[in-house]
């Protein structure tokens, strides 16, 4: 019970941290982001179809073992990532006995809302910057299922899928009152609303790879798991910085920026896209940290020698 209340307590003060980095980065683009992007109609209608069926997932989640709902297909796929991402020391256990159509459902459920997702804030920009963010989330499950060898990849498929319901519905909720008629545009103009907004959707792109490091532990240890998530942000990070220093940073640029804005951010004027060409230099430097953070992750997560690891043990 203390040990269970102590992660509890971790994990608050880990979302509180999140949340505070969140926050400042918030203010510091919050200039640049006072522009809000509406959408037609038909993607409005698209995104509020998506949004109810990503939070009929997760109360189906929260729900499931308290109700007859246990025993239906998907159910307990569903409890597992609701379990994973919101207490990621219970990842390995909430996946034990999860029947085989369930796990399709924990890798497919959360994969087809991401890419729907994706589709609905990139609709009319074509499917490039799609393409390359679903490869870079393909990446990060490479590399992590690759260092975790012949271990269980299910405690981490539960947690980081789950986390990335929770990231879609909050992009989906913004795009279902962002049409010509809704009040997102409205919300949007309030300073505080802005904030809390940005803070949550850059507190969530942290909790990802936080839920993913953590689910890994009980497999790997500390050391290997934050290497597998460490390894695993570097690798998404690397793929989409060095293609737009290879294709050009103000092309690439132009073609995200309509999906970027729809989050909302003006990342145009933040980047000067508009005024001057983008430095392809400062993605060329993002690209060598990110493949940096990759390679010392890949070195974190490899399996100690036998000699060190019995020096280690000698020594404690």
């Amino acid at each position: 019970m203390a040990t269970t209340a102590g992660r509890g307590i971790l994990a608050l003060g880990t979302v509180a941290v999140l949340l505070i980095i969140g926050v400042v980065l918030a203010l510091l683009v919050d200039p640049f982001t006072r522009m809000p992007i509406e959408v037609d109609g038909a993607t409005e209608w698209v995104a509020r179809v998506l949004l109810v069926l990503a939070v009929a997932w997760v109360v189906i989640g929260m729900l499931a073992a308290r109700t007859r709902l246990v025993g239906r297909p998907g159910a307990a796929a569903a409890r597992a990532t609701w379990i994973a991402s919101t207490r990621p020391w219970r990842a390995r256990e909430s996946t034990l006995g999860v029947l085989p159509l369930d796990r399709w459902f924990m890798i497919l459920i959360p994969g087809v809302l991401l890419v729907a997702t994706r589709i609905t804030q990139a609709r009319g920009d074509g499917v490039g910057s799609v393409v390359l963010a679903v490869a870079g989330w393909l990446v990060f499950a490479l590399a992590v299922r690759l260092l975790l060898g012949t271990r269980s990849p299910w405690p981490v498929i539960a947690a980081v899928g789950g986390a990335l319901v929770l990231r879609c519905i909050v992009t989906l909720a913004a795009l279902s009152f962002s049409g010509p008629e809704g009040v997102w545009p409205t919300l949007w103009s309030i300073g505080t609303v802005r904030v809390l907004y940005l803070a949550i959707v850059l507190g969530l792109v942290g909790w990802v790879f936080v839920v993913a490091g953590w689910s890994l532990e009980p497999q790997l240890g500390r050391r290997r798991a934050a290497g597998v998530a460490l390894a695993g942000v570097g690798a998404v990070f690397a793929l989409p910085t060095a293609t737009a220093a290879v294709i050009g940073a103000t092309e690439a640029l132009r073609g995200w920026n309509s999906q970027i804005g729809v989050l909302p951010w003006h990342l145009a004027r933040m980047t000067g896209l508009y005024d001057t060409r983008f430095p392809t230099e400062a993605l060329v430097v993002a690209a060598v940290v990110a493949a940096l953070m990759t390679i010392a992750g890949i070195v974190l997560a490899l399996p100690l020698r036998a000699e060190e690891r019995r020096r280690r043990v000698s020594s404690s």
